[in-house]
């Protein structure tokens, strides 16, 4: 018997739902999404590094069309319209206008032309922040850190420009093995979201802001719960009712 390197993700989802721009006025916060998700009914990232179709075809090939298929917006050319404009934290967008997004600052090894790391066995997952109409974010003082909130992620919070207003974004294994079988990660640009994509106001053009999160080194074989976390004043960590978790 062959047998063929696997990797598996089960990323817990507390909510399920599609991932594009979607007006929500029911709720106070947003939870968390991810791509690529095949199937809203099963958040199983499944993958071989190696082709295995009777085609030959890889068995990750859906997950990277169907990142081409969400990041297409994103894509240079595709972002277009006097209401789009770049923003920073010494420029925040004017009555009208939304923020565009460079997805060039999610990093060279998840993209297209590298199979978003899935033909290497390093898969990379997109995340965002469901939209919420005129919701705006609270964020942390850095002199006020929760204290369940992620060491690493304190010490890149103080150590970081006190100007720069960040909803805060951690990974991580679910329990004790699955944080030993996960192993090292990355995030591109960094483990956060600028807050001048905030609020959402439903307007033409409106992309929501990413963060790439690629997993370096997972166990071969076995299934890995991560759970991925947004961190502000204003967002609640409520797993019973599968909020603002991943």
């Amino acid at each position: 018997m062959l047998w063929v390197p696997m990797v598996k993700f089960l990323f817990m989802v507390y909510n399920q739902n599609v991932f594009h721009p979607v007006k929500r006025i029911e709720k106070q916060d947003p939870s968390l999404i991810f791509e690529p998700q095949l199937n809203s009914e099963n958040d199983l990232i499944w993958l071989k590094a190696k082709s295995d179709g009777p085609d030959g075809e890889p068995s990750w090939k859906p997950l990277t069309d169907k990142l081409d298929q969400f990041l297409k917006p994103y894509q240079y050319g595709n972002q277009y319209g006097p209401n789009v404009v770049p923003c920073n934290n010494g420029h925040v967008p004017g009555p009208g206008q939304v923020c565009s997004v460079d997805i060039r600052h999610l990093g060279m090894n998840c993209t297209k032309e590298n199979n978003y790391g899935y033909d290497k066995g390093t898969p990379c997952v997109v995340i965002a922040l469901e939209n919420i109409v005129g919701w705006i974010p609270d964020v942390y003082e850095t002199n006020r850190l929760p204290e369940e909130m992620p060491q690493y992620l304190k010490h890149t919070a103080m150590n970081g420009n006190p100007e720069k207003k960040m909803i805060w974004v951690s990974c991580d294994g679910k329990n004790p093995v699955d944080k030993e079988n996960l192993g090292p990660f990355a995030y591109a640009p960094g483990p956060f979201f600028e807050t001048y994509y905030f609020p959402y106001q439903n307007l033409k053009g409106y992309l929501s802001p990413l963060v790439m999160v690629q997993f370096l080194k997972p166990v071969k074989g076995v299934l890995i719960n991560v759970e991925c976390k947004a961190w502000a004043n204003n967002i609640v960590h409520n797993q019973r009712d599968r909020k603002s978790v991943v």
